[in-house]
């Protein structure tokens, strides 16, 4: 039987047009894959930028509302008043769907945003000890003795009440709160700008949230 140019050309043709078919698939569902990890990617991003704002916002509000009114005073360890306690465990980092920055590069933000979250909760665990000593054993005892919350009493005399090392423990416990309060609001905005440079760096096209702290004037969250 003789075969004709036609009887060559089709079953090629056939072969070449399936072949093209399934290359083109492979390069779309490969292009789709590329832009679905790229969404992931920025929105995790994101969402850590948020978290940072969660985190240095609260930690702010308390600086600036519970903290700054007494932050002079030589009797703010008894003025500055106990809160509801924080929850410590609700502001967390997913440090997994970052591992698109654990390159040499920007590798270091993420160890650092690892090292941020454990201050912050350091911080919280802080307040929230200070809270419970006053709430649980300065208040009691300040209200049996008669004080009169706004008026003014000597060291001597609450140290009489409270005892020497109830009163030095409230102290240390204040100290402690100014301490982390102030060092972590700071570090907390640090990360945030380090953290955007690593996410700018890697994906410029991208809009990456920024933000202020509460006292300082709002611009844009995307920049």
């Amino acid at each position: 039987m003789q075969m004709t140019f036609g009887d060559i050309v089709n079953p090629v043709a056939t072969l070449i047009a399936a072949f093209a078919g399934a290359w083109f698939a492979f390069i779309y569902q490969n292009q789709q894959k590329v832009a679905e990890e790229l969404r992931q990617n920025i929105s995790a991003g994101n969402r850590a930028l948020v978290t940072l704002f969660q985190q240095a916002n609260s930690l702010k509000l308390y600086q600036t509302d519970i903290i700054g009114p007494h932050r002079n005073s030589p009797g703010r360890h008894i003025q500055i008043r106990p809160t509801l306690p924080f929850h410590e465990d609700s502001l967390k980092f997913e440090i997994k769907s970052l591992d698109f920055l654990l390159l040499p590069k920007s590798a270091q933000v993420v160890l650092d945003l690892i090292l941020e979250e454990a201050r912050y909760s350091e911080a919280i665990k802080t307040i929230n000890a200070r809270s419970k000593h006053h709430i649980s054993i300065i208040q009691p005892k300040l209200e049996s003795a008669g004080f009169v919350e706004g008026m003014e009493y000597t060291d001597k005399a609450l140290k009489n009440v409270l005892g020497e090392l109830d009163y030095l423990h409230l102290k240390r416990l204040t100290d402690a709160v100014v301490m982390h309060v102030d060092r972590t609001v700071d570090s907390l905005v640090s990360m945030k700008d380090r953290l955007r440079t690593a996410l700018t760096e890697k994906y410029p096209k991208a809009k990456f949230i920024n933000f202020e702290l509460l006292n300082e004037p709002p611009k844009s969250i995307f920049t």
